[in-house]
Formats: C-alpha cells, sequence, structure tokens
C-alpha cells in the first residue's frame, strides 16, 4: 500500500515537471521575445530542443508537450530538431505522435517542405523503421 502510494505519487510529481518543463523553454524562445531582442539566435533555439528532445528524462506527455510547442512557432523546425523528436517518440513507444512529427511539417510547410523534409529524414526514418 505505501509502495503503491509512492509510485502513484513518483508519476504525479514526473506529470506535473512534464507539464511546466516544455512550457519554460516555449517562453524562452518564444516569437515575441526574439521580435524583442535578437539576444536567442536560431542555433540556440535549435540546440535547445534538440538537447531537450534527447535527455532521457523525457517522457511521453514531455515529447508531446514540446512538440506542440515547437510548431506553435511559425516555421518547419530544422532536421536536428526533427531527428531527435523522432528518437524521442521511439525511446518513450510513443508511434502516434511520430505521425503527429509528420503531420506537423507537412502543416506548417506544405508539399514542397514536407517533400524535402521526408528526403532530408530518410536515414532516420528508415533507422526506426518508419512508413510516410
Amino acid at each position: 500500500s505505501d509502495k503503491m502510494l509512492r509510485t502513484l505519487v513518483n508519476v504525479a510529481g514526473r506529470q506535473v515537471t512534464a507539464a511546466r518543463a516544455a512550457p519554460t523553454i516555449a517562453r524562452q524562445f518564444s516569437g515575441s521575445h526574439r521580435a524583442q531582442s535578437d539576444a536567442v539566435s536560431d542555433a540556440d533555439f535549435e540546440s535547445s530542443w534538440t538537447s531537450y528532445f534527447q535527455d532521457p528524462n523525457t517522457d511521453a506527455l514531455m515529447v508531446r508537450r514540446g512538440l506542440n510547442d515547437l510548431f506553435a512557432h511559425d516555421m518547419v523546425p530544422d532536421k536536428r530538431v526533427l531527428e531527435a523528436a523522432l528518437h524521442a517518440t521511439r525511446r518513450t513507444n510513443d508511434f502516434p505522435t511520430s505521425v503527429r512529427i509528420f503531420e506537423g511539417i507537412k502543416d506548417k510547410g506544405g508539399d514542397e517542405a514536407y517533400s524535402f523534409m521526408l528526403h532530408e529524414l530518410k536515414p532516420v526514418i528508415e533507422e526506426l523503421g518508419l512508413s510516410t
């Protein structure tokens, strides 16, 4: 009984952490912040998101939340960020979210960007056994 309660508290604690982690990153790199200051370069933005998705403590909920925040920007994320996100969906065994990554690319960039990114991500798509 005590062990079960500790497990539930640990799970709940991770969910709270997940709900707070990605928004913090998104606030740091939000479009309005970038419009006010050029302090955050594109390289820093991409590096931060790549690190976020590569973090082994990032669970499936955090991956989905991070992708939601990332695709809220009016852009298609860099190839390295998308590779890290796809690996994160595999690590967390979350196939539906990997599909949503491709949907987000198509939604944000249109058919031309989608085709380009499929070509760029082909090695990762094959490595992870995904089909498009």
